[in-house]
């Protein structure tokens, strides 16, 4: 340990060698801010007060005194003792330095997805190349600090502790495990990464426009780059909603390799019934057509579509002959108008955004000029209205007395105190006419429904919106779906928010610029999608009248076999007030299908309590068509509800057996690594340690401590205080 003292005075260079004699293992440097002197004042003090006290008052107090040697010991002993409690009133201070090393850091993931189960060479994946992977981690133990995961859905740690099915991940996601490393291991001494895998994604985008990566990736290629023979329906597009009486498309690529000269049919079957049949001729061996046809909307309902190429003889696979497409068909649609003070961007935005959705009908006024019955629309998005401009107003009051519900789009044309007057949920009071710029932050209570977490962030990335300045007032049963940050300060106020009055619900986003939102969206992810997801949940929110039921029922019709299947209930009583005190049972069944598959025995499950009623997570189902029935007993009656949803099996792992190593190659070149053949993984051992940027690091830190907060010193004090005092007590004065 290098002991020093660090005074304000810079001489007397002599005790500061002094000092450092008392030097220990464990470089501990002590550290005043008064001159050094003062601890010779300090240990002077000790020994002024141990002269008077047994020196001088013990010798006039009694003619017994203590032997010569005991004097001596107790003279030294209260001299330390209150030595060391004067110096501690100079607030003295301990440095510390510590080094710590870190040896580089080499992370394996394991590609884990069932397109490996596919290969033919899939045996050698389950049994000898888990071994040359277990030993490759072993050998480079000693070096380098391993650590291994697993990929496909997500990322996962390889916890032998609780091993995971090999090759189980229905879908596989590269970009992830590029994104999770940087992520886990940002400012670490990583040196590199070891990425096995066929070089096939299908989630997520590429994994070669992932950047940053400041380590290289060495990619251990799998999976067979032979083209066997195989037929499968590649897509299908079609519109997941359809109009009742109306004819909706869709369009099937079925693609084919190694099968020229061979004839398969493609077929179109709902519940059984043959809605289209073609002959297909494959008339080379890298086949693909795009066939577009019309199916007929002529019955009501969630229906599943099945989309079928014929098998034919020594196909690699079957498992993506068949793909199974729900559409939902319904009776009528929806009409929305849009009327707006003076014309204005939002406008525009908020028309392309909404026509999204094939439900809605969209009609678009100007105030002044809109003539139609509200009663003939089912949602209207008020666009700075009430307004400032008296020319520009309609009468809103009569429009909401009509009972349509109603989206307020709010800025600096916006009349607050007529909007306050409407009483529809959402009251702003301002002193002064002022706009201020604010971003948005997503509330972790809202629970009317709910928005993606991918949608959630980038909304929190978006340009600024001009909102009014003032207090905001939400109504009792209002929630914020984002609320506005002004600077770096989240002020609480509501951006986004929606309210309920009655059998009528309202919307209000507080803050003019939704077009730049949805520019925004596109030049960051080259889609309208989160704009979009948000102004569409906003829509059916808003346009959905309240359901007057005593018990209902909320789940989603179609559900990926990947995605848990979530279900949501409500109890109203008498007064309509929401109430969860009885249980609510729900009974599912798998059906059986037109392909033979044979039902499943009932499941029933008990739904839990939640603050908005009742919820339940019954994690992933087998692909299939479920029917489910609910039900309760509340106050002497029953009360059920019944429906159907769909799990999808998408079979993304079978559509795309051929291995891509190209990419893994141009992965690896990129970053400064290298690919190997999955039989020559004993060569990364040789590779990584051969590497001159490899290296262990050392990290020096510095911590300081104040010497009164430290235990052993408090100890120290009470030892030389415990052992005075016993002492004199063994020789009879205290």
């Amino acid at each position: 340990m290098s002991l020093s003292v660090v005074s304000s005075s810079n001489n007397k260079k002599l005790f500061f060698e002094l000092l450092n004699i008392i030097n220990t293992i464990n470089n501990v440097s002590l550290i005043i801010d008064y001159p050094w002197y003062f601890m010779v004042l300090c240990l002077l003090l000790g020994v002024v007060y141990a002269f008077i006290l047994y020196l001088f008052r013990l010798r006039k107090a009694s003619e017994r005194s203590f032997s010569r040697r005991l004097t001596v010991g107790l003279f030294l002993l209260r001299t330390l003792s209150v030595g060391a409690i004067a110096f501690l009133f100079l607030s003295p201070l301990l440095r510390r330095e510590t080094n710590r090393k870190e040896k580089p850091i080499v992370i394996i993931a394991e590609d884990n997805s069932q397109s490996l189960d596919y290969s033919p060479d899939s045996a050698f994946y389950h049994d000898t190349f888990q071994e040359d992977m277990q030993h490759l981690a072993d050998a480079m133990a000693s070096d380098f600090e391993v650590v291994r995961y697993r990929y496909g859905s997500s990322v996962t740690s390889d916890d032998s502790e609780s091993p995971q099915p090999l090759f189980a991940d229905k879908t596989t996601d590269m970009a992830e495990v590029l994104s999770t490393v940087m992520e886990r291991y940002y400012h670490r001494n990583v040196g590199a990464l070891i990425l096995t895998g066929d070089g096939i994604y299908n989630k997520g985008q590429n994994p070669l426009n992932v950047g940053g990566l400041s380590f290289p990736v060495y990619t251990v290629a799998m999976g067979d780059t032979t083209v066997r023979r195989d037929a499968s329906v590649a897509n299908v597009r079609t519109n997941r909603i359809a109009y009742l009486g109306n004819s909706f498309p869709m369009e099937v690529t079925v693609n084919a390799s190694r099968l020229k000269g061979e004839r398969s049919t493609l077929t179109v079957r709902r519940d059984g019934k043959t809605l289209f049949s073609k002959v297909i001729a494959f008339d080379n061996n890298r086949f693909s057509t795009t066939e577009s046809l019309m199916i007929d909307a002529d019955r009501a309902g969630m229906h599943n579509y099945v989309v079928e190429i014929a098998p034919l003889n020594d196909e690699q696979t079957t498992r993506n002959n068949r793909r199974v497409v729900p559409v939902e068909v319904i009776d009528g649609h929806q009409k929305i108008a849009i009327i707006y003070a003076v014309p204005h961007p939002d406008v525009g935005a908020l028309r392309r955004s909404v026509e999204q959705n094939q439900n809605y009908e969209v009609e678009a006024f100007a105030a002044r000029d809109f003539k139609g019955n509200v009663r003939d629309y089912d949602l209207l998005i008020l666009h700075q209205l009430p307004s400032k401009v008296t020319e520009a107003n309609g009468d809103v009051a009569a429009w909401l007395k009509e009972g349509t519900p109603a989206l307020f789009v709010l800025g600096s044309q916006s009349d607050l105190s007529r909007l306050n007057a409407l009483h529809a949920g959402l009251e702003i009071f301002a002193r002064i006419d002022r706009m201020n710029e604010v971003y948005a932050v997503s509330s972790s209570d809202f629970t009317y429904f709910t928005l993606s977490d991918d949608a959630r962030q980038q909304l929190e990335k978006f340009p600024p919106l001009l909102s009014p300045f003032g207090e905001y007032r939400l109504g009792g049963n209002g929630q914020k779906l984002l609320s506005a940050r002004v600077g770096s300060v989240n002020s609480g106020l509501p951006l986004v928010s929606v309210a309920q009055q009655g059998d009528r619900r309202y919307a209000f986003v507080a803050g003019e610029g939704l077009w730049r939102w949805r520019l925004a969206d596109y030049q960051a992810n080259q889609s309208y999608d989160h704009f979009d997801e948000l102004m569409d949940k906003l829509v059916v929110f808003t346009s959905l009248r309240v359901n007057k039921e005593r018990f209902h029922v909320t789940v989603d019709h179609v559900f990926s076999e990947t995605a848990p299947v979530v279900m949501e209930a409500q109890l109203y009583n008498d007064n309509y007030e929401l109430v969860n005190s009885p249980d609510v049972e729900l009974t599912i069944r798998r059906q059986a299908d037109s392909e033979g598959d044979s039902p499943e025995a009932a499941k029933r499950y008990l739904f839990n309590r939640t603050a908005s009623g009742y919820a339940i997570n019954m994690g992933t189902l087998a692909p299939g068509t479920y029917s489910y029935t609910a039900s309760t007993h509340f106050n002497g009656k029953t009360y059920s509800a019944s429906g159907s949803f769909l799990v999808e099996n998408l079979h993304l792992e079978a559509m795309q057996l051929v291995a891509d190593h190209s990419l893994l190659a141009t992965l690896s070149d990129a970053t400064g690594g290298a690919m190997v053949e999955a039989h020559e993984v004993g060569r990364l051992e040789k590779m990584l340690k051969e590497r001159d940027d490899m290296k262990t690091l050392i990290y020096s830190e510095t911590r300081y401590s104040d010497m009164l907060n430290l235990p052993w010193i408090f100890g120290l004090l009470i030892l030389l205080l415990t052992a005075e005092w016993v002492i004199r007590k063994y020789n009879g004065e205290i």
